[in-house]
């Protein structure tokens, strides 16, 4: 049977109208259509939901972990980025000749600390990739990692990634523009930065590059103008809440002071209107004649009153001539009695004072008041009282050459000037004008180019100007720093010398306010140069034999020689080739300092090298020691504080001198020493600036597995004479320059990242050893400046301190008679009495304990002397120890 049979059959319109009626009817009150729009994309999506990749996805858990891993990951290329700029001259090679595996077999070659992985991400990221900007993008992981971690983050992945790669494209174009002839190792806008400008300044030149630029830059502050709006807002609505709430709290502590002052002056207007109520008190007041006592008041009195006592008396004497009829006036007089109270003392005083009177009793009263002592005033602590007849070398034992008084003629520079023009003009650069400065080496040529010239252009003709000068040695500074012209710096035919005694008896030597003066020759202007070591701190010396290296050591010894006092400075020397400072053994007595029991004061035994300096890292703790007692932070002020006498001797303090430690031929010491030479260096290279210990390390191969990216980072100051290779210039001054160099003290300064060029004053070796035979024929002290002992990890013994025999000091007899006869014990009077270091004197002082000669440290107290002269000869003579 057919279905629309069925229907047609049982059709009824009706009954049809009548059920849709109650169906309506029905439905009417749960009627609810909005709710069923949600209801089908709930259902919607919790079919999308359904897929398991989704939910792994969205799941909380796998948010964190994700943000974890992001966290680390841009921490590890934070970290390697950062190491990357110390480290990235010295990894480079091997970064670009090898893989990461290959790398990572040989881990000796990577400084970088992200290790090799760090190496490559680091120079394909930075220097290879968008330089600078490359940290916007370590920021943006950290962004995402933040917006993975916390759910309530409102940063939008698809802003962040936008503005993010915009800065990013921005700094690298910038930085490249700006950097874009700096000649550094490093691309500081990246190969993408560099790559951009060079298509820019080629098209379009130096004004459309900048204006790439500026556009770009504007771009950035369009985006971040409301972010930076909002939160110029928000830093003024804190500044203002903040003032008002300090306001407010200010005003609150104003209203409570004037209330406490209100109450004040109510409660002494109450007790002003109170006084005069008191009928009999007002009328009858308490005197002196009314305090009889019918006992000697001596006697009775011994002792101020104690409470009791004064309750007593008011008991007795107030109820005496005080009858009070109301309660209120029983009030009143207890007011008034507290109101006399404080004068009970004065009265009483005052009684006695005038019974003993009366009674002509002789009293005597005796001022017991302690009178201060006369305060002596201390003169300043002279350091330079140990040698008082010292002097410093006479000035004419330095050779005196008469300088030529025109060192280039005319003819000599109009020929150079036109062929620096002609070069130029050959290239197609117009100059607007040039100007010549002589100095005793080169003359610098200044040259302001014309309008539209690009100075890379200049730049790059440093070999075609030499070829036209026929000239060895030219070198272009473009620009100059702080001038608007490029130099142009062109050898002299007649070069002339500097000798060491016209920058010693320069004015500008002699007036110096500098510490460790390094007066190192004649600049480019004819300008003494003159450095502080104390402000370099540590210096790096490299140049090829035979280019002036050695006499470049020789005159910043002998500059300080001129300068300072054998108190205030001491040397250690280390020469491996022991030929170059033989001659300053002869200052023993007055300048070096050397291990103890050590003959030869010039340290020329590796092994003796790497005692030598882990001794100074031990002084250099020491020094901190002290510093650290005397609450400052370094040499210069703790000195200034010991020579205005605020720092005691018995508690260990002393003056402590300059050393100055001139390490010659570095090279050969890491071939022979390696890590345990390099390990002491870098920790005095870190540390030791402040405990007045600084280093120069001279060498004849400035590579990078001698010069590591340790020690460069800790020796800012550079001091290069000629090199052959460029890399061993930009190994030493991170710049070319050095392989430009004439040679014969012709160098390259760089202090403080400012690079001059200087003529290098000459020495010769027979002034060196007139010098050192004036100073030796003078008193000194009577031994070298002794250098605290190092023990090694692992050896036993204490250094001397158990007592035997074979331990102990040279000195031990003669300082034991010597404690014996002052009757004081102490290691400063030991260090002040033979010169010796506080370490020697302290091993001295422990032998003296363990020998029962003096008795054990007691504090800042000497210690006290337990025997005698003859208790002293017995022991000898037991011991036999003469």
């Amino acid at each position: 049977m057919r279905p629309d049979n069925i229907i047609s059959d049982n059709f009824d319109p009706d009954a049809l109208d009548r059920e849709y009626a109650r169906r309506q009817a029905a439905s009417r009150p749960a009627e609810a259509p909005a709710p069923k729009k949600p209801q089908k994309t709930v259902k919607k999506s919790s079919k999308f939901k359904d897929n398991s990749i989704v939910r792994f996805v969205t799941d909380r858990r796998t948010r964190t972990f994700a943000g974890i891993a992001l966290l680390c990951w841009a921490t590890y290329l934070l970290i390697a980025a950062i190491s990357y700029f110390t480290t990235g001259a010295d990894d480079q090679s091997a970064v670009l000749n090898n893989t990461v595996s290959e790398m990572a077999r040989n881990p000796e070659n990577v400084r970088n600390a992200g290790g090799a992985l760090g190496a490559f991400l680091s120079q394909n990221f930075i220097s290879n990739g968008l330089g600078i900007g490359a940290f916007v993008i370590i920021f943006y992981f950290f962004a995402l990692a933040w917006k993975l971690l916390n759910r309530k983050s409102r940063i939008s992945f698809w802003s962040l990634t936008m503005k993010s790669l915009i800065v990013t494209i921005t700094v690298s174009i910038v930085l490249g523009l700006v950097t874009y002839s700096a000649g550094s190792w490093l691309y500081w806008g990246g190969v993408h930065g560099y790559e951009i400008n060079k298509f820019l300044l080629a098209n379009t030149g130096i004004p459309g590059a900048i204006l790439v630029s500026l556009l770009l830059v504007g771009l950035v502050m369009a985006i971040y103008l409301n972010e930076l709006r909002i939160a110029y807002v928000t830093y003024r609505r804190k500044i203002n809440a903040h003032n008002a709430r300090v306001a407010a709290e200010k005003a609150a502590k104003e209203e409570e002071r004037r209330r406490i002052e209100e109450s004040l002056r109510k409660s002494d207007e109450l007790v002003d209107n109170v006084t005069p109520a008191g009928n009999t008190v007002a009328e009858e007041p308490v005197t002196e004649r009314q305090l009889v006592f019918d006992e000697d008041p001596f006697t009775s009195m011994p002792e101020p009153a104690t409470d009791n006592d004064r309750q007593v008396y008011h008991d007795t004497v107030i109820p005496s001539s005080i009858e009070p009829d109301t309660a209120s006036e029983i009030q009143e007089r207890d007011i008034t009695e507290h109101c006399y109270e404080p004068s009970y003392k004065e009265t009483v005083s005052e009684k006695e004072s005038e019974t003993a009177t009366d009674s002509e009793i002789g009293l005597t009263v005796k001022d017991n008041a302690i009178q201060e002592a006369e305060s002596v005033e201390m003169k300043p602590y002279d350091p330079t009282a140990e040698l008082p007849r010292f002097h410093f070398p006479s000035v004419e034992l330095l050779k005196e050459v008469k300088l030529k008084t025109e060192i280039v003629d005319e003819t000599e520079m109009e020929e150079n000037k036109e062929r620096i023009i002609a070069t130029l003009k050959n290239y197609k650069i117009a100059i607007s004008h040039i100007e010549a400065t002589v100095g005793p080496t080169v003359t610098l040529y200044e040259i302001i180019p014309a309008e539209g010239v690009r100075i890379s252009q200049i730049k790059n003709l440093s070999d075609d100007i030499a070829l036209s000068l026929r000239a060895l040695g030219v070198r272009i500074i473009a620009p100059i720093p702080g001038k608007g012209t490029v130099g142009i710096e062109v050898p002299n035919k007649d070069p002339q010398m500097v000798p060491i005694r016209s920058v010693i008896t320069s004015r500008q030597f002699q007036e110096t306010k500098c510490i460790l003066p390094m007066a190192m020759g004649a600049e480019i202007s004819k300008d003494i140069y003159i450095a502080d070591l104390t402000d370099t701190p540590h210096l790096l010396v490299a140049g090829a034999t035979g280019q002036g290296k050695s006499v470049g050591l020789n005159t910043i010894i002998t500059s300080l020689l001129y300068k300072k006092h054998p108190s205030e400075l001491k040397f250690v020397l280390i020469d491996p080739k022991s030929v170059e400072f033989n001659l300053y053994a002869k200052l023993e007595r007055h300048y070096l300092a050397k291990l103890p029991d050590e003959e030869n004061p010039i340290i020329t035994d590796p092994m003796k090298v790497v005692a030598t300096l882990n001794s100074l890292c031990v002084e250099m703790d020491n020094r901190f020691a002290l510093l650290n007692k005397a609450d400052e932070r370094n040499i210069k002020d703790y000195n200034d504080k010991f020579i205005a006498r605020k720092l005691n001797p018995e508690n260990g303090h002393m003056f402590m001198p300059y050393i100055v430690v001139i390490v010659d031929e570095f090279a050969d010491l890491i071939m022979v020493a390696g890590k345990e030479v390099e390990r002491p260096i870098a920790r005095l290279a870190q540390k030791a600036r402040a405990a007045g210990i600084h280093l120069i390390l001279a060498t004849q191969r400035p590579s990078t597995d001698v010069i590591t990216g340790m020690i460069k980072a800790n020796f800012p100051g550079r001091m290069a004479f000629r090199v052959m290779q460029m890399v061993d210039s930009r190994t030493i001054l991170d710049q070319p320059g050095a392989n430009q160099l004439i040679g014969r003290g012709d160098m390259l300064i760089s202090i403080k990242g400012e690079v001059k060029r200087v003529q290098c004053a000459f020495i010769s070796t027979s002034e060196v050893a007139d010098i050192c035979r004036d100073i030796n024929d003078q008193m000194g002290y009577t031994e070298a400046y002794t250098l605290p002992e190092y023990v090694p990890e692992g050896d036993g013994g204490a250094g001397g301190t158990s007592g035997a025999v074979s331990d102990r000091d040279p000195l031990f007899e003669e300082a034991a008679r010597f404690i014996i006869s002052s009757s004081t014990a102490s290691t400063s009077m030991l260090q002040r009495r033979y010169q010796i270091g506080y370490n020697r004197a302290g091993r001295l002082m422990d032998q003296f304990e363990a020998a029962g000669i003096v008795g054990p440290a007691s504090g800042a107290k000497p210690r006290s002397v337990l025997m005698d002269s003859l208790q002293l000869d017995r022991y000898l003579e037991i011991n036999n120890i003469s």
